[in-house]
């Protein structure tokens, strides 16, 4: 079977069948055969983890494939850190809490899924969020741990913007992957929030390609954020109005490509 074939198969269907959680996974299982038998396996299960040999090729659970990349890395971000004696201070604990119950929901919710439809699931990889060594003090003083946490909420927020083009065929998936990128715009607006509490001049979204995020693996979560054309329309000065390059780059999260994810996550992922 073709390509163009397998399109107008998924343009045949009712969206209503398409929706349906029965007639998804039905759906999801017979257009994954069909697509494995054209597709390169997806890349990006060996990309979160170099320990998981199964790759899926199903187009809609390659997407969820990379929103759980991102969701694993940030459930392992916080888990680590409340577990590290001394390190987030009480003030702080129970947010920090929340954040790691909303990452755990969003861990089970895509595993879920993949499950459910017959995908493989990747394995949790093991991670160094010292980056290496480069960033040595990651888990042990909370500044520099507060500033690994901005990068990797900022990069799951545009991560999560790719999902959610990956996923628009289907509109139950879109909206899930839709209400989890606001949850980690949210997320990734505390812990901001939390570093201009220690006094650090940022705001509580990302602006340009992050001044205050000169670590190089840290600034690798903004590769392309500086971006200032949308639908082919520059926006600084637009139509006259004074609007600046930050204002522009600031009105935008810009969707994070695959390439670029793998960039910013590998120096993280032992």
């Amino acid at each position: 079977m073709k390509l163009t074939d397998i399109l107008k198969e998924i343009e045949s269907i009712q969206p209503e069948t398409f929706e349906n959680a029965t007639g998804r996974r039905d759906i999801l299982k017979n257009l994954g055969m069909k697509v494995a038998a054209i597709a390169t396996p997806f890349a990006a299960v060996s990309m979160f983890s170099n320990k998981a040999a199964a790759k899926t090729t199903d187009i809609l659970a390659e997407a969820i494939v990379f929103a759980l990349g991102i969701s694993y890395m940030q459930s392992a971000l916080y888990t680590q850190a409340l577990a590290a004696t001394g390190l987030i201070p009480d003030s702080a604990a129970d947010g920090f809490k929340k954040i790691l119950k909303d990452k755990n929901s969003q861990v089970a919710y895509w595993v879920y899924q993949l499950t459910a439809t017959g995908n493989v699931v990747p394995g949790v990889p093991s991670y160094d969020f010292t980056a290496k060594n480069a960033l040595p003090k990651a888990m042990t003083d909370y500044g520099t741990f507060l500033t690994v946490a901005h990068a990797i909420e900022d990069a799951g927020v545009r991560m999560y913007l790719t999902a959610v083009q990956m996923l628009v065929t289907n509109k139950a998936f879109r909206t899930d992957a839709v209400n989890m990128a606001t949850t980690n715009a949210r997320h990734a607006a505390h812990v901001r929030m939390l570093r201009r509490n220690l006094g650090v001049d940022m705001m509580a979204w990302i602006v340009g390609t992050e001044p205050n995020s000169i670590v190089g693996e840290i600034k690798k979560a903004y590769q392309n954020e500086d971006n200032t054309t949308q639908l082919k329309v520059n926006t600084v000065g637009i139509n006259g109005f004074a609007i600046s390059f930050n204002a522009a780059t600031g009105a935008f999260d810009e969707p994070m490509a695959e390439a670029d994810a793998k960039i910013f996550m590998t120096p993280f992922i032992d």
